[in-house]
């Protein structure tokens, strides 16, 4: 095996390391933002409920619209 062929052998295998990499971290943000949304949303739903809206926190749950 010449440099040349170990060298571009290397490349293809730390270009897919990498692309697996950002993958998994492009999942992992995705899963992050989704599960800060729906913490939000049982908190608003919290509050809701507290004050005496449960209709409203019902519907806030459920993703149905308000109108």
């Amino acid at each position: 095996m010449t440099a040349i062929q170990l060298k571009n052998t290397t490349w293809d295998l730390t270009c897919k390391i990498c692309g697996v990499i950002r993958q998994a971290l492009a999942v992992f943000f995705v899963g992050l933002i989704a599960f800060g949304e729906s913490a939000g949303r049982a908190r608003a739903a919290r509050e809701l409920a507290r004050q005496g809206y449960h209709d409203e926190a019902k519907n806030l749950m459920l993703g149905k619209d308000p109108r």
